[in-house]
């Protein structure tokens, strides 16, 4: 298989991005120690706004419970289709925010605990919202409304934190897993037997997004490093569940987030945002 890949544009910007995510047609771009939002169009990757969160209630459980810092920083966000919203994580409070998409206005939060909040994604399936802490390796799922639905442990040798996950159409979770010794590791854990299995990888692995489409077994992942780029990988149903397939070249990529209706990849590269068109050869 081969994958046919064109630069559309790559989006300037004053800071380094930390997290971003696409809605309909527009994408959601984050930069590093700030709390605003800035949005594109998806067509001229035009800038349309700049929505600052702004939360409507500061909880005292946040600040005094857990001796978090009282700033904002956002490190990861995702959007849910079905409610058509936002989800950012504020790592200096270690809460999760549910935005309106049009204005940032807050019409939720709710707090990990103690735990290093670091990534969020949302379940097609269900619009629940996956929550990762980089010193937990349990997976924590909560309503669109905050409310915890469950917990997953994540039961791999050594790994002693999640940095980012998400489930498959199968039920199957993958996440990148962090190490004792700071390595990271992308597993497959299958909910209905508590196995994990191990994807092999070129690299540092720093993100994971789903290809989506009518095979649901494959996953994209960001990786640093000799190999760096955006890899293509098949997880089979077996226990050995990794096979390499195309790349798209990226030098340092932080952050995907993968378009499947218009086949786009978005890449927070080297702290800035590069936007690909990529088809695989027989959809052509």
């Amino acid at each position: 298989m081969q994958l046919i890949v064109e630069l559309v544009t790559a989006i300037p910007l004053e800071k380094s991005v930390s997290a971003l995510t696409v809605l309909d047609d527009e994408l959601y771009v984050a930069q590093s120690a700030s709390h605003d939002i800035d949005v594109f169009d998806v067509e001229l990757f035009s800038h349309q706004r700049r929505m600052t969160v702004a939360s409507v209630q500061r909880t005292l459980l946040t600040v005094l419970s857990f001796s978090r810092a009282s700033g904002f920083n956002i490190i990861d966000m995702t959007s849910c289709r079905l409610h058509r919203c936002l989800y950012v994580a504020n790592g200096y409070a270690g809460m999760v925010h549910r935005l309106d998409r049009g204005n940032a206005k807050e019409v939720t939060q709710w707090s990990v605990g103690s735990m290093s909040l670091v990534g969020l994604s949302v379940i097609d399936s269900t619009s629940n919202v996956l929550v990762c802490c980089s010193d937990s390796p349990t997976l924590r799922m909560y309503t669109p409304l905050g409310c915890p639905v469950c917990e997953i442990s994540v039961q791999q040798p050594a790994v002693v934190g999640l940095l980012n996950g998400l489930q498959l159409n199968c039920g199957s979770f993958v996440v990148v897993g962090l190490t004792d010794t700071g390595d990271r590791l992308v597993c497959v854990h299958r909910n209905n037997s508590d196995s994990t299995d191990v994807i092999d990888s070129s690299g540092c692995v720093t993100h994971v997004a789903v290809v989506g489409g009518s095979n649901g077994g494959r996953v994209w992942l960001a990786e640093r490093g000799a190999a760096a780029g955006v890899r293509m990988v098949q997880v089979h149903t077996a226990s050995q569940c990794s096979g390499m397939l195309p790349t798209i070249e990226a030098e340092e990529p932080e952050k995907i987030w993968w378009v499947q209706n218009n086949h786009r990849m978005y890449i927070v590269d080297r702290g800035h945002v590069k936007v690909f068109h990529v088809k695989r050869k027989y959809d052509i």
